[in-house]
């Protein structure tokens, strides 16, 4: 019977809430603002840089096929800067904005909108990325024969599509190390403030 009682005692105790531990909440959201701002900067600075050398180097004079090629990988990278940019923490360098439920659930919407662009848009990207890529190619290599021009698109495709597969999945799990707990932590707290 004690023994039972002990197993009880300790299963109760195992389950106690945790203290909050606001100040370990408030510097992971200053390291993800930290990440998420130098991530703006190399974007700001590698998108218009990536587009001007693409139209810089891309033989217009080919056809004006070659627009479109330009236009979606444009759509795909400008497309994934400004969703980036959009899903930017609020800055949070103080307890009385983690006060604030409509601040929180605003931070939490915007760390799972991360979760999203890792898991659907960087796929809708990739995809635009390949057909712009697919249409340049298509037209650069009029020249060469039908089977050495698909064996082409063909490796450019599958090597493009391998090489975002797993830098998404590495992303993801990147996420569920430090944006998952920071929702979970975030989530705990509106829970409390409801009790």
């Amino acid at each position: 019977m004690e023994t039972n009682f002990d197993h009880i005692q300790q299963l109760w105790q195992s389950q106690k809430s945790q203290p909050f531990d606001l100040e370990g909440l408030i510097n992971g959201l200053k390291k993800t603002e930290k990440k998420q701002k130098r991530e703006l900067i190399f974007m700001a600075i590698i998108t218009p840089l990536t587009l001007g050398i693409i139209a810089w180097s891309l033989p217009w004079e080919e056809s004006p096929v070659l627009l479109l090629s330009w236009l979606l990988i444009a759509i795909a990278m400008v497309g994934i800067f400004g969703l980036t940019f959009k899903a930017k923490l609020s800055k949070s360098d103080n307890t009385e904005s983690l006060s604030n439920r409509d601040f929180i659930q605003n931070q939490i919407k915007k760390l799972q909108s991360r979760y999203k662009i890792a898991s659907t848009y960087m796929y809708v990207y990739t995809l635009l990325l390949i057909m712009g890529l697919n249409i340049a190619y298509f037209i650069l290599m009029e020249p060469f024969s039908t089977s050495t021009r698909l064996i082409i698109h063909i490796s450019l495709s599958v090597a493009i599509l391998v090489f975002m597969h797993f830098s998404i999945k590495k992303k993801i799990k990147k996420y569920d190390k430090t944006l998952k707990p920071l929702i979970e932590q975030m989530e705990n707290l509106l829970e409390e403030s409801k009790n």
